[in-house]
């Protein structure tokens, strides 16, 4: 299946330039790409996702058009990673000072490439797809789950995964390192015999993956995950976790 490349830069002159750069980039790569959509609306780019192929890439501008309710292309990473986790997101600006903003936006852009004239675009970009197919390499190694977001059927990382945890109506709720989600269709119980070893079911509500702990109580009442939260443990299940303590990487017991 091909890997889709959309684009959203309101400026015409650098939006073909992009777009050149990536059918360049097709000539002589043997990785099946696909340029999907161009466009200077982030609305418009939101409309027209292919959002049942989530191994996507992004070149994002920033300062998008104003006309626009949705203007800022962090505001349109945001909802890219509602439904699109492991997508690929790499801003294009003019603006490198507000990568931090990165973080606070919470949408894990691969890379930056900032327009300026010293800046060799093509390159920038050639490097950027260098990077997406090798780690898409070291993802096809890994283990992934389908699941029911409600809305639509998506594909996670299981590595991902810091914990599941049971609601009322017999929906679950999913934690992981980039956003939380609803799962419809599962239970803990079922999805404790689909998942690897990594995960325990510490407590009849919640089920975790150790590699996520950081902390551990001294009676093995509670566990702290990389996210802060606090999971119990119930009396039955101490024991398990001490037997795997040994094997854990923590940075500190409290």
């Amino acid at each position: 299946m091909a890997i889709k490349i959309y684009i959203v830069e309101d400026n015409p002159a650098q939006r073909e330039k992009l777009e050149q750069a990536i059918k360049d980039y097709q000539l002589f790569s043997d990785w099946e790409l696909e340029l999907a959509y161009s466009t200077g609306s982030g609305e418009a780019l939101l409309r027209n996702i292919d959002r049942s192929n989530q191994w996507n890439i992004y070149f994002l501008d920033i300062n998008l058009e104003e006309s626009d309710e949705v203007n800022n292309g962090f505001i349109v990473a945001q909802k890219i990673r509602a439904f699109d986790p492991f997508g690929f997101i790499i801003f294009v600006t003019i603006r490198s000072e507000l990568s931090f903003l990165t973080f606070q936006y919470r949408v894990q852009a691969l890379d930056f490439i900032i327009k300026d004239p010293s800046v060799d675009i093509r390159e920038r970009l050639y490097s950027c797809l260098r990077t997406v197919k090798q780690r898409l390499d070291l993802l096809s190694q890994s283990q992934t789950m389908r699941l029911n977001t409600g809305n639509e059927i998506m594909t996670f990382l299981v590595e991902d995964i810091l914990y599941f945890s049971s609601n009322k109506g017999h929906i679950l709720t999913m934690v992981t390192r980039q956003n939380d989600y609803m799962i419809y269709q599962e239970t803990l119980n079922e999805l404790e015999t689909k998942l690897s070893e990594h995960f325990l079911r510490c407590h009849r509500g919640f089920l975790i993956n150790t590699k996520a702990i950081t902390h551990i109580a001294k009676v093995f009442g509670t566990v702290v995950l990389e996210d802060g939260s606090s999971i119990p443990v119930s009396v039955r299940k101490r024991s398990a976790l001490k037997a795997l303590k040994s094997n854990l990487v923590l940075d500190s017991l409290s």
